[in-house]
């Protein structure tokens, strides 16, 4: 069954409200499209990594999670501002005849 297509979007205003809840949510998404746990580990700490400095700077944070096509993108804009983009193929899940 190929995961079907999805947008999510979140906006922070800010470290104290970024941190642990987009790990979290970056974590299940990655998940939930059947991304292993060290593509998984990989993806959020490179997420954090782009996000936490202009949240640090109390600047708005938005980030995006797009499933389309058999990849999973992520895009983060600070103040409307692209400042890092990634995608991650899909795993094709397991044929059940």
């Amino acid at each position: 069954m190929a995961t079907p297509d999805f947008l999510f979007s979140m906006r922070f205003a800010g470290r104290d409200q970024c941190g642990p809840i987009l790990s979290d949510v970056a974590a299940n998404v990655f998940q939930q499209v059947g991304c292993g746990p060290d593509e998984v580990a990989e993806v959020v700490r490179d997420l954090s990594g782009a996000v936490m400095p202009g949240a640090d700077r109390g600047e708005q944070v938005d980030v995006q999670f797009r499933a389309r096509g058999g990849s999973c993108e992520v895009i983060v804009s600070v103040d409307d501002r692209e400042i890092w983009r990634t995608s991650r193929r899909i795993p094709a899940a397991p044929d059940r005849h």
